[in-house]
């Protein structure tokens, strides 16, 4: 997969240190984390999560990378956050990125992406996302592409709240 300025890959425990890496970030753990510092079994974990839900849905956790520098520039897909929540068993949209690639668009495109290759598998609609309210950047990002607010559940840092698309 590939969109305008990222190149796109299923994580696979190949990418463990990978996603190690992006996990344990400070930047990435500020919010999507909760600040908890998860360690490697932690991520393997998630990645396994990743793999089934691909199989599953034909979608899960893409690693993004520049497509001319290659470098890693975050994570995006889906993570069955809230699957046992009865608003929305569905896995929820999720993306980060190392903040040196914050402010330019990225989490944007990501999260573009991720939605555009949910909606070519048998996806069931509407899409959900889950972000803090402190999380202003990503919930800018949620409502420029057309999430809307559908309920506030209590979160680590104070309100997190339930957006919906479609």
């Amino acid at each position: 997969m590939v969109s305008e300025r990222l190149k796109y890959r299923a994580v696979t425990l190949n990418d463990l240190d990978a996603f190690v890496s992006l996990v344990q970030d400070e930047y990435v753990r500020r919010y999507m984390m909760d600040g908890v510092l998860y360690p490697p079994e932690w991520c393997a974990e998630r990645i396994r999560e990743s793999e089934a839900l691909f199989e599953r849905h034909g979608v899960g956790l893409w690693l993004a990378c520049e497509r001319e520098s290659d470098q890693l520039v975050g994570f995006c897909g889906f993570l069955e956050v809230l699957a046992a929540d009865p608003v929305h068993p569905e896995p929820e949209l999720a993306f980060a990125l190392f903040e040196r690639f914050a402010r330019r668009g990225y989490a944007t495109e990501m999260a573009r992406a991720s939605i555009a290759a949910a909606r070519t598998q048998s996806w069931p609609t509407p899409i959900f996302a889950g972000v803090d309210v402190v999380n202003a950047a990503s919930l800018r990002v949620l409502e420029k592409l057309g999430f809307v607010h559908v309920a506030t559940h209590q979160g680590a840092f104070g309100n997190m709240l339930l957006l919906r698309l479609g």
